[in-house]
């Protein structure tokens, strides 16, 4: 028997035959070197717990600001989630679809007021500490005051704001790109005032801000094809200045594909040789994050349904970093694990699986840190869901369900090779060289026992599925069990598996239980053609 690790997580490579590996709803840990029988485990992203009970405290219609209520027959909670937000007084905010709200400590919510004009654009919002400023792609912004959460239309007596998508700040200056131009605004220091002189424009390389972020404090302006770096650089007319020599080759396609964590930035980027590559940025280095396998999947959404709605995010869980790219379109998200860092082993797909069975991109399209709580939105009904490690089911819109494991694991090419003519040498493993091979035994290295018994009194299952022409097809699931509570040396084992000259296994479960997957043995032989 061999043992058959399991490094890295998804990449199904444009050719299944050259990589063909699945990672959905699993991401892999590093295990310490030389002290673990495997290089990484493959844990369960957390499960979806809805938080409270998602209604206004206040009264709708007395809350509901009448300036802004024209035309508007709903109430709080009805519509897409569109973004939440933790302010600098540990607050949290958010927006489904025109009503913003404010987060209670309970998780109830308060009904703050609307947004004059409905599209499913993501928010964004920052603070001063005194006052939120919140944009939404369109030519209005907005204003929550932090003491008193009073809620009123963005006013700029200037002209100068006209919308903006993006608002962030640095050193007390909010910043926000003027949509469809070239330009930015900034704020006077610690308040909303916009002065009309404090305007610049990105001006390396033709074309428009798509969007902006403050990172490291620096201030990063992504155009369409190039883009620049920008600091503090305390002048008087003007607090900023373009970085010198700190030039951006790469753009970005997707507005809100934009997230931050620690001194990195990412987005979904373009540049003049082409669209479809993510980038992170540290300091002044910009970095390739995505991969062949995931980059061949963002060509094709490019050629079918684009890609300019994708939606980023990032989150830190049990040291794990995470990087949430959703594409909405395309009904598809990956996740890339910061903590990994190689970007041919460090993506993994997210699904939800509805009641048909089928996968389909994950519930959450916003996640903040909130209450000491990792808290995503749902981007359908604004939902508020605690991530949870502990919990082994997504519980979207009054339905609980499982939550879909898959993996595949790589190509076998190798195995134990009778040697009659050298006795000494016996059994050897040997390459197999275009020759067929045939199974034995495939044993799941998988942790067992730790799931209860369903309804019927049933223990959980783990199912194995072969494909014996490189990963083109696979045949039926062929179910075994995960052991009944408590009995942690089962072990699920599948047998007489077939002969072929490239196999590949995929396992699958969808246990309400914590089951992590270290990888598996098999017995594979060498035949002679």
């Amino acid at each position: 028997m061999a043992r058959l690790p399991l490094i890295g997580g998804a990449y199904s490579a444009r050719w299944v035959g050259a990589n063909a590996q699945r990672a959905i709803n699993l991401y892999p840990e590093n295990n310490p070197k030389s002290i673990s029988p495997v290089p990484m485990t493959h844990y369960q992203r957390p499960g979806l717990v809805p938080l409270g009970p998602q209604n206004s405290v206040g009264d709708f219609n007395t809350d509901f600001n009448t300036d802004f209520s024209i035309g508007i027959t709903y109430g709080p909670l009805q519509g897409v989630g569109r973004g939440i937000y933790t302010a600098s007084n540990g607050v949290g905010y958010c927006v489904v679809g025109q009503g913003v709200y404010k987060i209670n400590t309970d998780w109830t919510l308060t009904f703050l007021g609307s947004l004059l004009i409905y599209n499913t654009n993501m928010i964004s919002m920052i603070d001063n500490g005194t006052d939120i400023l919140l944009v939404d792609g369109s030519q209005y912004g907005y204003t929550i005051n932090l003491s008193t959460n009073a809620f009123a239309q963005y006013v700029d007596s200037t002209g100068t704001f006209v919308g903006s998508n993006r608002v962030d700040i640095l050193d007390g200056f909010i910043v926000g790109n003027i949509i469809n131009t070239n330009s930015y605004f900034s704020t006077l220091n610690n308040v909303l005032t916009i002065d009309a002189t404090y305007v610049a424009a990105k001006n390396n390389y033709p074309g428009n801000i798509i969007t902006l972020g403050v990172n490291r404090r620096q201030l990063l302006l992504l155009g369409n094809f190039k883009s620049e770096l920008w600091y503090d650089a305390g002048n008087a007319g003007f607090p900023f200045a373009e970085l010198p020599g700190a030039s951006i080759e790469h753009g970005c396609t997707a507005a809100y594909s934009w997230a931050t964590e620690d001194i990195n930035a990412y987005w979904l980027g373009q540049d003049l040789q082409g669209a479809g590559i993510v980038f992170k940025q540290t300091g002044y280095n910009t970095l390739r994050v995505s991969n062949h396998a995931l980059e061949n999947a963002i060509l094709t959404m490019i050629k079918t349904v684009g890609i300019s709605d994708a939606v980023g995010y990032t989150y830190q869980q049990g040291g794990h970093v995470f990087y949430g790219l959703t594409f909405p379109a395309a009904n598809q998200t990956w996740v890339y694990d910061a903590s990994v860092g190689d970007p041919n082993l460090a993506w993994h797909q997210r699904c939800w699986t509805d009641n048909n069975g089928n996968l389909n991109r994950d519930r959450v399209i916003s996640v903040a840190n909130l209450y000491g709580v990792n808290v995503g939105q749902d981007w359908q009904y604004g939902t508020l869901y605690k991530l949870d490690r502990d919990t082994y089911t997504d519980t979207v819109n009054g339905v609980t369900g499982s939550i879909s494991c898959i993996r595949t694991f790589p190509h076998i090419l190798a195995g134990i090779g009778a040697n009659p003519q050298n006795p000494v040498l016996g059994n050897a493993q040997i390459e197999a060289a275009g020759k067929r091979v045939k199974f034995n035994n495939f044993i799941a290295d998988i942790e067992v026992g730790d799931v209860p018994l369903d309804d019927s009194g049933g223990a959980g299952q783990v199912f194995l599925r072969v494909s014996l022409d490189r990963g083109k097809s696979f045949g039926e699931p062929v179910p075994m069990s995960l052991g009944n509570p408590g009995q942690f040396l089962t072990e699920p084992k599948w047998q007489v598996l077939g002969i072929g000259r490239d196999v590949i296994f995929e396992l699958s479960y969808s246990a309400i239980g914590s089951v992590a997957l270290n990888g598996a043995w098999v017995d594979v032989h060498v035949l002679n053609s």
